[in-house]
């Protein structure tokens, strides 16, 4: 589903069979459900929809009952829906330190979280007496060419920085858009040195952010927090400020993160 709601088509038909497969389990039994009501429930061959089982068995997705030819959810299922739930913890541990920087500053802070090759706005809130949600909030943000996007992608493990280069577009949005892997690479190092990334007119003119990173116990980066605003407000004279604002905030939500 995209940001405006529409559903869009799956373009990989497997998947769109295997999602099927894994809804009739999950409005099943819990003793699972034998492979011809399964077929018949997602309307396919009792061949195609072994095959497909069978890889999801592979995957862990699917579990065959022992000593029948029955199938139910995998407990895959439950380690991908827990690492989704602290996603939500993570908004609600947030929220106070949400509120008090947008009171302090009377800017607009957001908090982001990874998609696959972008940031997602889970929350953005603006106003200082006042507090409203901002347009950006449930927004997918370029990696590349955005504060959060440059100080997730500085704090992540070799390996995930490695798997998101091989797949993220360079697309220049302005004049002043990185476009360049090694000029990326070179900056993504020196945010890893401050800690924290900035962004200046970047993503779009007139327009500048700083974002720290969120930490768990363990060093690994789950989200980040974000100061976002004109290139009037948020002057350079400000910018020591308003980055010391936002490292005291992260550190009280990282205080209550496992």
């Amino acid at each position: 589903m995209s940001n405006n709601g529409v559903v869009k088509p799956v373009r990989i038909q497997a998947l769109k069979r295997s999602n099927d497969i894994l809804g009739v389990l999950l409005a099943g039994p819990f003793e699972g459900l034998p492979l011809r009501d399964i077929a018949r429930a997602v309307n396919l061959a009792p061949t195609t929809a072994f095959t497909l089982l069978e890889s999801l068995a592979d995957l862990r997705l699917v579990e065959k009952v022992r000593g029948e030819r029955r199938y139910r959810l995998g407990f895959r299922l439950l380690q991908l829906g827990r690492k989704v739930e602290a996603r939500l913890d993570i908004i609600m541990l947030a929220c106070p330190s949400l509120i008090r920087l947008c009171q302090q500053t009377g800017e607009m802070v957001n908090l982001l979280v990874p998609s696959v090759t972008s940031m997602i706005v889970a929350e953005s809130l603006k106003g200082n007496v006042v507090l409203k949600t901002t347009p950006l909030k449930g927004r997918d943000l370029p990696m590349h060419g955005t504060a959060s996007g440059k100080c997730f992608l500085a704090f992540s493990t070799i390996d995930v920085r490695a798997a998101i280069f091989e797949t993220l577009n360079l697309t220049r949005m302005t004049a002043r858009t990185i476009s360049d892997l090694k000029r990326l690479e070179k900056e993504l190092r020196e945010i890893r040195r401050q800690g924290y990334a900035t962004e200046e007119d970047e993503f779009t003119p007139d327009t500048v952010a700083i974002a720290v990173p969120l930490l768990d116990s363990l060093g690994r980066i789950q989200a980040t927090l974000s100061i976002h605003g004109s290139s009037a407000r948020i002057s350079a004279a400000r910018r020591p400020a308003l980055l010391e604002a936002l490292q005291r905030e992260a550190r009280r939500i990282e205080a209550l993160l496992l």
